[in-house]
Formats: C-alpha cells, sequence, structure tokens
C-alpha cells in the first residue's frame, strides 16, 4: 500500500455519501486511472468498498487488521507517527524501535506487531501478545525534553492510555503505578519505557505499550487468567483496533506538550485514576522491599510511601503489591 490509499481511505471516510471516482482524483490531484488502480488494490487488500454505477464508492467496512495507511487515514496530523511500520510478526516491538534508535532512526516511528513472538514487560518479565487480538507497539523517540522529564513519559503514556480507553468505552480505568492500567479489577494494559543512544552518543527513548483488545478467556495463560483481561471480555463485544490505535496515537500527541506545559495537570489526572493511592503497599524496588502506605505522587510523578515508622520513601519504580487491609 501507498500513502496515497491512505488519503483514499479518508476521503472515504470523510464522505458519508458515495463518492466518484472523478471527485477523488481532482481531490486528491492525481489522475483517474490511478485511483482506480488504488481503489482495486484497497478491495483486494479486504477493505469493504462498494461502487454504485453513476453515484461512485462508499468505505463500508476495513478488515481486523493493522495496516499502516489505514492506521494514518484515520489519524490525522501526528509528529509522534511521522512513519508506521506494521509486522507481522517480530520478537519485540520495544527491541526493533531500540535497534532503529541506536542506529540513528529520527524520532517519531511507530512499531506495531501483530505477534510478538518474545513480547516484554518490565524487568523482562514475558508479555502474552495473542496474534491479531491486541495493540503490541513501541513510538521511538527523540523527545525535546530536559533529560530531568524523560522518566514523565511513563506517566504520560498512562494517562493518555487510560483516557482513551475511557473515552472510546464509557468506562473508568485505573492506573496502577507506574505502568499499568486496569479496567474492572484486571490488567488491560501496560507501559515499557526504556531509553538509549545511538553512535554518534544521540540519546533516545522508545515507549513500548500494550494492550489487551479482543482476546478471548482462553487466549490468556494459566497464570494470568484471574489477573488480565482484554476490552472485548469487559464490555462483550469486539473492539475495532485500527480505530483504538488512531485515538490513542492521536491522544498522545495531544497530550504530549503538557509534559513541560502542564505536568501538574497530568499528575492530576494519574492521581485521580490511582489504584494505589490510600492503599497500604509492597514495593520491590530493586533488591529492597519496602512496606507503607502509598500516600502521594510528588511533582514528578513518583511515588510517596509512608513507612510504619514515620518517614517517608520516595520512589521512581517499582513492582507494586497491594496489602488487603
Amino acid at each position: 500500500m501507498s500513502g496515497l490509499d491512505a488519503r483514499i481511505l479518508a476521503a472515504l471516510r470523510a464522505s458519508e455519501v458515495y463518492l466518484p471516482a472523478t471527485d477523488l482524483a481532482t481531490q486528491l490531484r492525481v489522475t483517474l486511472p490511478t485511483v482506480e488502480a488504488r481503489l482495486k488494490e484497497l478491495r483486494d487488500a479486504g477493505f469493504e468498498i462498494e461502487e454504485r454505477p453513476g453515484l461512485g464508492f462508499l468505505l463500508l467496512r476495513s478488515p481486523d487488521r493493522l495496516i499502516a495507511d489505514d492506521i494514518f487515514s484515520r489519524l490525522g496530523t501526528c509528529e509522534l507517527a511521522r512513519e508506521i511500520v506494521v509486522f507481522a510478526e517480530t520478537a519485540s516491538t520495544n527491541d526493533s524501535a531500540m535497534q532503529r534508535g541506536r542506529q540513528g532512526a529520527e524520532g517519531g516511528i511507530v512499531i506495531f506487531a501483530e505477534r510478538q513472538t518474545a513480547g516484554r514487560g518490565r524487568f523482562g518479565r514475558a508479555w502474552a501478545s495473542a496474534p491479531y487480538r491486541g495493540l503490541w507497539f513501541s513510538m521511538l523517540m527523540r523527545p525535546d525534553l530536559p533529560p530531568s522529564a524523560w522518566p514523565r513519559l511513563t506517566t504520560w503514556a498512562a494517562v493518555s492510555l487510560a483516557s482513551t480507553i475511557e473515552n472510546s468505552l464509557g468506562l473508568p480505568v485505573s492506573i496502577k503505578w507506574p505502568n499499568d492500567i486496569y479496567l474492572s479489577g484486571r490488567k488491560i494494559a501496560g507501559i515499557l519505557a526504556e531509553s538509549g543512544a545511538d553512535v554518534n552518543g544521540r540519546p533516545f527513548a522508545v515507549v513500548g505499550i500494550g494492550v489487551n483488545v479482543n482476546q478471548s478467556q482462553a487466549e490468556f495463560p494459566p497464570e494470568l487468567a484471574t489477573k488480565a483481561a482484554s476490552l472485548s471480555m469487559i464490555t462483550g463485544r469486539l473492539i475495532d483496533r485500527p480505530t483504538l490505535a488512531a485515538h490513542l496515537l492521536r491522544e498522545l500527541g495531544t497530550r504530549f506538550p503538557q509534559i513541560l506545559a502542564d505536568f501538574p495537570a497530568m499528575i492530576a489526572a494519574a492521581r485521580r485514576r490511582s489504584l494505589l493511592l490510600g492503599h497500604w503497599v509492597q514495593v520491590q524496588s530493586g533488591h529492597n522491599i519496602l512496606e507503607g502506605r502509598a500516600e502521594e505522587l510528588d511533582p514528578d510523578g513518583q511515588l510517596l510511601l509512608r513507612r510504619s515508622d514515620g518517614t517517608l520513601s520516595r520512589l521512581s519504580a517499582g513492582e507494586v503489591t497491594i496489602i488487603p487491609s
């Protein structure tokens, strides 16, 4: 598919009536044979495009696959996604993005995979990535942020992800600090932020996001059967993955300036959705295990833990378990 395909799909989506091929050609400033050839290719790729003689073309349905031009056609302008790559299969989208970053690629590349053979979460844990059932993607970024602000990327991704799901489904979402998203008491998404430098010493960040979208209960491994869920399991309906992908990228792009311009508002949004604040928790941070009351998120998104002796610990990362009262 080509960039022209994204423009054709966007034009068809914007029209509520049949759109003549001649109008498409004029609007996109290409020849009529070019439009007709691309429409045929789109139909061959699985797009259900109805043609009515004398009226034109109407887009009825898109395939349930992630296709770069399909996502672009729903996205509009987004600096975070100047290029979208979709792999049918890869080991890990984060690994692919990290490799490109080390090789000197510029930011603004988003890498999706329909299947990950070695998907991973924090602390090197495996991430269950059922083929064609979720959104597994990573963003290569060279953010124009001071080094002190880079840790804020996880909070930015978490708030953007929670907001997208809430707006799409109308259901309240919780954030389990620092990087997990919960719905109805079950984990439905996670975030993995990493960083590195290329051969010229230029730093880059990779923010990976995994969302359980349309898995059934049987598609989760036994150890996750009672802990994880998909959006489809909770809502009782299949979710359009390309639409969700575009909504999420748009939300990430819209909120990105807040990292510097209004991070207190982002912290407030994370605080409102916090699964931990007010609870007694155990936090494993490196080789240390701490217990205390999750009291607050500080201005940089770190967790403030009130210990039993009254002291306050400030944590930038860790594995958190809520201790039942």
